[in-house]
């Protein structure tokens, strides 16, 4: 397994994982806007888009098989408007459920803190939810250090959002 860039020719297989990992996706926060908008920074529609939904800067990156060549995982870092000097947001971690207890979603996670402390951002935010399938990588999130900072109702499901946050 490597970790790469997003790129238009995995974007698609990324999307798909994503949304069969996540369900249940705000409108302005789906992963096919986002990650669509990481590879067209200069389009006028997603400058939109992203001016919207607060967002001042989205990267994305993907972990391949080595030796099936398709995506397995997916990772990003994204800002915020108002809080872009500080922090950077974890976003869209996921790994595919036949290929979990591998490590990788370790593997992505660490790669995710490493770009943030090498951008010298003071946190590394996120928000995930009690969703039993998010059951794993809550004790992964645990285990690096990010701490509950918050929570709130996802709205249409008996489940809730969890904010936390990394000093790094």
């Amino acid at each position: 397994m490597h970790i790469e860039p997003l790129s238009q020719e995995t974007l698609d297989e990324a999307i798909n994982l994503v949304n069969k990992v996540f369900p249940y996706q705000r409108f302005f926060e789906r992963a096919s806007i986002g990650f669509r908008g990481s590879l067209a920074k200069n389009s006028w529609l997603y400058k939109i888009l992203f001016y919207l939904a607060g967002i001042a800067e989205a990267n994305y990156w993907i972990a391949i098989d080595d030796d099936s060549k398709k995506v397995i995982g997916t990772t990003g870092l994204y800002s915020t408007r108002k809080d872009e000097r500080e922090a950077y947001w974890l976003g869209w971690t996921c790994v595919e459920p036949a290929c979990r207890g591998q490590g990788i979603g370790s593997k992505l996670v660490d790669f995710a803190i490493e770009k943030a402390r090498g951008a010298g951002k003071k946190f590394l935010r996120l928000y995930t939810s009690t969703n039993p399938s998010q059951a794993t990588a809550q004790i992964l999130y645990e285990k690096r250090g990010f701490r509950i900072t918050g929570e709130e109702k996802l709205r249409g499901t008996e489940f809730k959002i969890l904010y936390r946050e990394l000093e790094l």
